[in-house]
């Protein structure tokens, strides 16, 4: 009889030489944390080493691999500072060069081969879920994985020509690198470790096949200083580097409310093929180097996140790594323990195994004294300072922080700021964010008033395609009968998903829809009108306009004629329309026109219904000289509205704290 697979189709990677990835006994890395995991899964009976089916083999990573990140000197000075018998000076010269002399990351014994390893887990693990050569053959697609995990893995710090953080070789960065080589690939990588993931961003910078986002401590406190919202990326890549610095002792519900404000948004406008995340637990509230103060309950929020992210963005394909985490017994085994048991739809049990508890919490108390001291510089509350005995940690072992609702304000401006700078107006308006009721909120019955009448118009264009329906303020229920024609895919870039978007959207109480359609029900354009949003807070009634037409149907006059029925309603002086960001987005790449060229045609579209060009301070425009922010002032708008929004213009006050 055939052997049974595991229907979730998940693996875990993990060799013995992954435990001699140890810098010194005094040091805060220590491979027992993951000695310690493997012993908490095999003894919850969650994983089997011996078992094939959930198990993928390492191997070392070939100098051609390591070099898709790292330098030819840098590789070939990890090597020499392996050997045991290198002369002092000689070790002293490189280990200067390349990063190992800081005492942050001193050089080990047999590095280069323990290093490698990592390299090569992570990379097989990546190729595997991607179905390349190098993550191995398997005799059916159901035996092939779809998530894998490597706890040992995460070393983010890494940069291409020296070591920094506690890791020597970037072994995401390193996996990513291969499969861009070897396909085209969209990559998304979330790293949710307190320490902003710097190595990895650094590496694909430049790149907009890789989306890195960065859920950290912020750099004014925190090691290695980076990790900042204005950090976007540059040339083609601008807009791909994703950072959301949290201030410190950031709690479980600032966390979570922060992650459900930005990921499905991003992540939809990116459309990524595989997901790997790095699940670094020193965000957690007993964790001796950071400042952040998160539970279990934060914790098993971000896995979860991802797992859904895997399965709606990438087909499932989904590695995780470890990373960071420094309270080695307490923590680290059960937040990699969940999120193992995540990937493998596996319950954990309430209660840790009690011969677990009893062989690791002896290794606890001999580090404990240090551990506490730690905490006690850090600043973190007083808190019951014992060894768990639950999976899940207990409310009451955690005193609330005293500054909790500044520290949940502070957090939700960098959110809002994020969103207002890398999500396109489209996907921020089908994700609107929980916000203040609009002064024009129930447009819809504003602008019709006798509610007997059909409340939307209608009109048909002609084009030399064929017919076009034109509809505003378009019901949810029209939506779902319609279906997004195959070019319009400038935001989500899948037309299923640009679909979805409208239909959010059409469900929003304070947005306006107005949708160009073939009499078939394909639609081919669309308008919206939705509140501006947190960047602009103190300006009353003003809106922001997007529009979007299909690769397909363009240089028909669609665009002009249908931004002019949308706008054309009296209702609508009453307001400031803007529009901002034109450029960032990735639809000119399928224009065929340079990006100063797109620019042009949507200022002189919007030209069309009484918009013009502002200067403006708006990082969007700023940051980017492609950009432009054009705007239509009403008629009967107040004048001390207008001059808010005019001074708005020309002022940078949400930037003042990055």
């Amino acid at each position: 009889m055939a052997e049974q697979f595991p229907v979730h189709r998940a693996r875990l990677v993990f060799d013995p030489i992954e435990l001699q990835y140890q810098f010194g006994l005094e040091h805060p890395l220590q491979p027992a944390r993951v000695q310690a995991l493997i012993d908490l899964l095999e003894r919850a009976n969650l994983w089997n080493r011996n078992d094939v089916r959930t198990r993928l083999e390492a191997r070392q990573a070939s100098d051609a691999e390591l070099g898709l990140i790292h330098t030819p000197d840098y590789i070939a000075a990890v090597r020499h500072l392996s050997d045991a018998t290198i002369d002092q000076q000689e070790h002293m010269r490189l280990s200067m060069r390349y990063g190992f002399g800081d005492g942050d990351t001193p050089a080990l014994p047999d590095m280069h081969r323990v290093c490698a390893t990592i390299a090569g887990g992570t990379l097989v693990a990546l190729s595997a879920v991607m179905g390349l050569p190098e993550g191995g053959s398997f005799a059916a697609e159901h035996e092939a994985p779809l998530h894998v995990f490597h706890p040992a893995g995460g070393l983010h710090h890494a940069w291409a020509e020296r070591a920094s953080g506690f890791c020597v070789y970037n072994d995401a960065a390193i996996s990513i690198a291969h499969v861009l080589r070897a396909s085209e690939a969209k990559i998304l990588y979330i790293d949710f470790d307190a320490h902003h993931g710097d190595g990895v961003q650094r590496a694909f910078y430049d790149d907009p096949r890789v989306m890195t986002v960065s859920f950290h401590e912020t750099g004014r406190y925190l090691f290695p200083g980076s990790g900042e919202v204005l950090e976007m990326g540059v040339g083609s890549g601008h807009g791909y580097a994703v950072n959301i610095p949290l201030e410190p002792f950031t709690e479980d519900d600032s966390y979570i409310e922060m992650m459900d404000e930005l990921l499905m948004p991003l992540v939809t406008g990116f459309a990524p093929d595989v997901l790997i995340t790095q699940h670094g637990c020193d965000t957690h509230a007993w964790d001796p180097l950071t400042h952040l103060y998160l539970t279990t309950r934060g914790i098993v929020a971000q896995i979860k996140s991802a797992h859904q992210l895997a399965h709606t963005f990438c087909g499932g394909r989904w590695v995780a790594l470890g990373g960071g985490g420094y309270d080695l017994y307490r923590v680290v085994p059960r937040a990699w323990g969940l999120l193992w048991a995540e990937m493998s739809e596996q319950q954990v049990p309430e209660q840790l195994p009690w011969d677990w508890v009893e062989r690791w919490r002896v290794e606890w108390e001999k580090d404990r004294a240090r551990t506490e001291m730690a905490q006690d510089v850090m600043g973190k509350p007083e808190a019951e300072r014992q060894f768990p005995s639950t999976f899940l940690d207990q409310a009451g072992d955690f005193p609330a922080i005293f500054r909790r609702a500044e520290i949940s304000h502070t957090n939700r401006l960098t959110v809002g700021l994020v969103r207002h700078l890398v999500v396109p107006p489209t996907v921020r308006q089908a994700f609107a964010r929980t916000r203040p009721r609009s002064p024009l909120a129930g447009l819809f019955d504003l602008l019709h008033l006798n509610k007997e009448s059909v409340p939307s118009r209608s009109r048909t264009l002609s084009t030399r395609g064929g017919p076009i329906l034109m509809r505003d303020f378009c019901p949810p229920s029209l939506v779902e009968r319609l279906r997004a024609e195959s070019g319009l895919r400038s935001f989500a870039r899948i037309p299923e998903r640009e679909h979805q978007l409208l239909l959010e959207i059409a469900r929003g109480s304070d947005c306006a829809l107005a949708l160009a359609h073939t009499p078939t029900g394909e639609i081919v354009g669309q308008v919206t009108i939705a509140p501006a949003d947190d960047w602009w807070e103190g300006v009353d009634n003003l809106y922001e306009v997007a529009v979007e037409v299909s690769a397909n149907w363009r240089q028909m006059g669609i665009a002009r004629h249908l931004l002019a029925f949308a706008l054309e309603l009296d209702a609508l002086e009453d307001m400031i329309l803007f529009a901002i960001g034109l450029s960032w987005h990735w639809d000119p790449e399928g224009a065929h026109i340079s990006i100063y060229r797109y620019r042009e045609l949507l200022v002189k579209l919007f030209a069309t219904q009484g918009f013009q060009e502002y200067p403006t301070t708006e990082p969007n425009v700023s940051m980017e000289p492609a950009n432009v922010l054009v705007a239509r002032i009403g008629k009967r708008v107040d004048k001390r509205v207008t001059s808010r929004f005019l001074n708005r213009l020309l002022s940078s006050s949400n930037l003042a704290r990055l």
